[in-house]
Parts: C-alpha cells; sequence; structure tokens
C-alpha cells in the first residue's frame, strides 16, 4: 500500500510517500521551487517521491492532507460572528489560503496522475504533528506536546500516545497561540513571518529581558493548568488577521515596529529577549503539566514553536521527562509525514514498524551528475579559477582544508528534510577561530552578524564539550558548552555560551562522521561548525548545479560534490569580494528573502 502525505496553502509545502509502513522520501516543496517557505502545490515534490519509489503516481492508493476544513467551519464561524463587523478582513484573508484544499483531488488528479479510484482523506493537522513525532517515535508509550500557530482551530494539543494510538488530554484554541504571538513579533522586529522565527531565538541573548518582562507575562498568561491565554487587548489578529497583528496598546508600550532595513537598537534586542524567556516559562509549564498528568517519562514534541531549540533545551534539562524525541521537521512540513503514519497506524491500526533515525529523506545524486558539473565549469572557462578533482579521501582533505582555517561546502548523500543541514548539505568551517563567525555572515552566508552558528559533534564526544550528553541528532536541542572549552570553540559558542548541538553518530552518516574524526586528529578538537548550504533568504540546496552556484558566488573556498573537490584559486574574485560587493550581495539576500509569497 502507498500512501501519498501533502501540506499546502499556508507554508513550507512538503510531501512525503509511505509504502506498507515504511517512509520512502519526503521533501519539501522549497527545494525545487527556490522560494523559501512556499505554500504552493507541491507538485515537484510530490512526483520526486515517486520517482524515488519507482511508481507512477497512479499506483498511490491513499492520499491525505495536513488539515481537515470541516473541523474548521463551525468555530471559526462562530469567532467571526463574535467580533463581526470586524471580522470580514478575517474571512478575506482567508479565502486564498483554504478554498484551494476544495480541489485537492482534482489538481492530484490533473498535474499529478493520481487515480480516481485513490482515497482521499482530511487529518486534523496536530493529529498530524503528533503522529510525525511519535508514531515514529523509538518509544512504546509516550506524551506528546504539539505547539503551533494553529491547526483548524487548536494551536496547542496536549495528550498521549500508546502503541497504535493518540490519546487527546486537552488543547489550546485559537485566538490563544503562542506561536502567532511569536510570529507577530518576529513581524515587528523587521523579519519575515512564519521564516524569521529563528532569528528571534538568536537575538535573544544579546538583550535585557527584564525590561519587558512583565508586560509579556501580562500578555501571554499561564493558566498552570495545561492552558495559557493570551490577553487579546494588546492585539487585532484575532479579527483582522497578519500583517494586522496588534493592538495600539501594543505600540504605546514597544513603539514603532522596525523596518526591514533599519538597525537593531537595544529595545528591539531587549523585545526579542522577552519574548523568548516567556515562550520558554510556558513551554516548560505545558511539559511539567503533562508529565504529572501522564506520568509518562518520555516526551513527544512537534509544531512549528517545537522547532525553538532553546525552549527544547530546557524541556529535556528541567522537567522530569527522561528521554525526548522530536523529529527533524518538526514544523509543518513534517506533517505531510504525520499524515501517512496518521492513517497507517492511527486509522489503519497497523503495527508500527518504523523508527525515524535520519533526517537524509531527500534527493540524492550520483557520480555522473557530479562530473556534468566539472564539465560545465569548463565549457564555461572557469579552469582559471577553480581546479576540480577526484580525491581518495574525501573526509580527511576536507577536514585538513578546515583546519587550514579554510571554508568548505560539503555535498553529499540525500537531502535534509527540515530547516537544518545535517552534513549532506552543509557548509563546514573551523570553529576554533573567533573571527570565523563573522567572516561566514559577511562573506559567504550575508546575513545578520548576530546569528550564531552550530557545533557538529562526535556524539561520544558531546559530554566532554557541553553540559548535557543526551543525544541532539537533529540539532533541535541547545546546550550550554562547558566553561572551561569555550575558547576553544568561539565561533560556534553564542554570546551566552550556548550551541546548538548536533550529535552525530558513525551509524547514521558515516562519512560526516569520519570529517569529524579526522578534523579531531589534525586539531583535537570533536567538533566543526556546520551551516545550511544557502545564503540568506534562499533555501538549502538541492542539487549540485545549486551547489556549484552557490560555491561561485559566495567566499567558500573549497567544495565537494562527494569525491570530488573543487578549489578556488587565492586570486578569485569570488574567495577575495569587496566590501561593496558583500554588502551589495547582503542587500539582495534581505530583498530575496523579505520578499513575498508567491
Amino acid at each position: 500500500m502507498y500512501i501519498l502525505g501533502i501540506n499546502c496553502f499556508a507554508h513550507d509545502s512538503a510531501a512525503a510517500l509511505v509504502h506498507d509502513g515504511v517512509l520512502i522520501g519526503s521533501a519539501e516543496e522549497e527545494r525545487f521551487t527556490r522560494q523559501k517557505h512556499t505554500g504552493v502545490f507541491p507538485a515537484h515534490a510530490i512526483r520526486w517521491c515517486c520517482k524515488e519509489a519507482g511508481i507512477e503516481p497512479a499506483r498511490i492508493d491513499h492520499v491525505v492532507y495536513y488539515w481537515n476544513p470541516y473541523k474548521a467551519f463551525l468555530p471559526r464561524a462562530l469567532h467571526m460572528l463574535r467580533y463581526f463587523p470586524r471580522s470580514l478582513a478575517l474571512a478575506y484573508g482567508r479565502r486564498d489560503k483554504e478554498l484551494p484544499m476544495y480541489y485537492l483531488a482534482r489538481m492530484l488528479r490533473e498535474k499529478i496522475g493520481i487515480s480516481r479510484t485513490a482515497k482521499f482523506h482530511y487529518a486534523e493537522h496536530h493529529q498530524c504533528h503528533a503522529a510525525s513525532s511519535f508514531f515514529l517515535s523509538p518509544f512504546e508509550k509516550a506524551a506528546i506536546l504539539t505547539i503551533d500557530a494553529a491547526g483548524e482551530w487548536d494551536t496547542t494539543w496536549l495528550g498521549s500516545g500508546q502503541a497504535d494510538t493518540l490519546a487527546k488530554i486537552t488543547s489550546v484554541r485559537f485566538p490563544h497561540s503562542l506561536g502567532v504571538v511569536y510570529s507577530a513579533f518576529t513581524d515587528f522586529l523587521g523579519f519575515r513571518a512564519n521564516s524569521g522565527e529563528g532569528k528571534i531565538m538568536g537575538l535573544a541573548p544579546y538583550g535585557d529581558p527584564a525590561r519587558y518582562y512583565e508586560q509579556f507575562k501580562n500578555m501571554i498568561i499561564d493558566n498552570a493548568n495545561g492552558s495559557f491565554r493570551i490577553n487579546l487587548d494588546y492585539f487585532a489578529y484575532h479579527y483582522r488577521g497578519k500583517p494586522h497583528w496588534f493592538s495600539n496598546k501594543t505600540f504605546a508600550i514597544f513603539g514603532n515596529p522596525r523596518a526591514a532595513d533599519e538597525p537593531l537598537e537595544e529595545r528591539h534586542k531587549d523585545i526579542a529577549a522577552a519574548l523568548q524567556r516567556r515562550t520558554e516559562e510556558i513551554g516548560l509549564s505545558l511539559a511539567c503539566w503533562l508529565q504529572k498528568k501522564t506520568r509518562l517519562k518520555n516526551l513527544c514534541l512537534s509544531g512549528g514553536v517545537c522547532l525553538n531549540s532553546v525552549m527544547n533545551g530546557k524541556i529535556l534539562k528541567e522537567t522530569d521527562f527522561d528521554d525526548i524525541y522530536i523529529q527533524p521537521a518538526a514544523h509543518d512540513a513534517g506533517a505531510s509525514i504525520g499524515a501517512c503514519f496518521w492513517l497507517w497506524n492511527g486509522i489503519m491500526k497497523n503495527k508500527r514498524n518504523s523508527v525515524l533515525t535520519t533526517a537524509y529523506l531527500g534527493p540524492s545524486y550520483n557520480e555522473s551528475e557530479y562530473e556534468q558539473e566539472i564539465r560545465v565549469l569548463a565549457q564555461e572557462g572557469a579552469a582559471q579559477t577553480i581546479q576540480c578533482k577526484k580525491v581518495e579521501n574525501a573526509p580527511a582533505q576536507a577536514a585538513t582544508l578546515i583546519a587550514q582555517g579554510k571554508i568548505i561546502g560539503w555535498f553529499q548523500g540525500r537531502m535534509e528534510i527540515g530547516p537544518r543541514a545535517l552534513g549532506n548539505r552543509s557548509i563546514l568551517a573551523d570553529p576554533r577561530t573567533a573571527a570565523m563567525k563573522d567572516t561566514l555572515n559577511a562573506r559567504v552566508k550575508f546575513r545578520e552578524g548576530f546569528r550564531p552558528f552550530a557545533p557538529s559533534v562526535l556524539e561520544e564526544k558531546l559530554a566532554e564539550w557541553f553540559d548535557c550528553g543526551y543525544p541532539s541528532p537533529f540539532m533541535l536541542l541547545v546546550y550550554d558548552v562547558l566553561p572551561e572549552k569555550r575558547a576553544q570553540v568561539p565561533a560556534i559558542t553564542h554570546v551566552d555560551g550556548t550551541g546548538r548541538v548536533q550529535s552525530v553518530r558513525e551509524e547514521d552518516n558515516p562519512r560526516y562522521y569520519a570529517l569529524i574524526k579526522e578534523f579531531e586528529k589534525v586539531t583535537g578538537v570533536p567538533l566543526v561548525l556546520n551551516t545550511s548550504f544557502n545564503i540568506r533568504g534562499e533555501p538549502i540546496v538541492n542539487t549540485p548545479r545549486e551547489a556549484v552556484t552557490c560555491f561561485l558566488k559566495t567566499g567558500m573556498d573549497a567544495l565537494f560534490l562527494g569525491d570530488y573537490l573543487f578549489l578556488k584559486s587565492e586570486t578569485s574574485a569570488a574567495s577575495a569580494m569587496s566590501a561593496e560587493e558583500q554588502q551589495a550581495a547582503y542587500h539582495s539576500a534581505d530583498l530575496l528573502e523579505n520578499q513575498p509569497e508567491r
């Protein structure tokens, strides 16, 4: 049996394909269209899933959509009546998002070739999030917490899972949404909602949370009973929709919103700090209540807010849960995976037979495709500035270059699902050099200087460098770098002494593990700096062509496509960008990142 799961028409469109309970593959549509966080119908991702499975789309038996419009209709109608006539704007804003889903079956037949005999299912949004985490976890039973902006009407879902069953305990309903408030202030601070929330998390340690803490405490109220509520006096999103997030009361407290091209002031940093602290407190409160309610020792987290790795780290370390599982695409893209297993396990009651231990679920490319890029470079006359050769031991060569201070692109195997590059579509650098953070942000990523970089560390050495030895394979937990180690790895140590950790096991990614192991042999440090293979505003690279293009137009020094090494000459213009060129690239990326959804 083939089950296709899809999500679209909001943001982070994706598709996943499951065959008899085994996940064949999953990919985000943005990686094909090159439009970051796109919400369009995921035609490319669906076709790729079928190609990966070696089937025609007509072979698919079931299609599951990650949203149930029937569950949303009545509560939305009642909500609109409550706020009528101001809520008319909210009704108009939903039209372009929800009407297309009624034509999904026809789109799947006409655009993709799905058979008329395939059965179509609507799954509840938070059930998909819960299924994506629990049914693919190693736990026989666990507590489940999902937090995002909004599903049909739930914004937060608390429950448990056992065997093939999901059981809801309670939920928080719109307009009380931690995710919406976080996105609203992301927009307030000059970043794109549903895209720049991670920037707020990175900016927060630069601010003083005490300055605005009481205001946020009054704005996001902890009920201390597995729920919270939003003080709607500060907001307008519940009847006007985005981008009309706030009431005048908020502007009276925090001042005017920041435009994307305006400098960051201390108040902006302080707002981010207070928002992040309150988010962590609410997440901890919900998790603690859930643990006491269920008396379970395992916790599964999902939903877009559960990409907040600082919050996740505190839930792990400060609650009574012993084990925690967060799948790599905890946001809406991963709901396409959850939709499949909601049907396979939760509805059809098939026995669970999958544990998701890898994020490497997307497209891969072979040696002949790497060689094609060498031929293209030769035809374009790049031989004078680019050297290309096949190497015997790519991990060792890469480790040596990194130890020499070179910035390398590392492209191998199957593309990762989710927002984190985990060693297959990564840019790597030396964590020991303090200046490396600023160099990467300016010369390669073209992004804000406050944004930190993550460490990829050998799992067996994790506790020797960080305050927690619990595995973090998907880079969704933040730990403190041990005080005595911070001076050795300043490039991955954030201003508050933390690092968003990826722990690497040899069985999960042998080549990437070997690279870090070789770097340890050369330097004595069992970790490297890892950031996603893209520039600001663009999705992570998917194809070898995109990797080469990104390599050529940034300040990277070397690129590995599998065993093929591409080196720039010392005089290469791309690796010696002038300050003016860097500034132009930065603004170009800024425009790309903040452009409206297509």
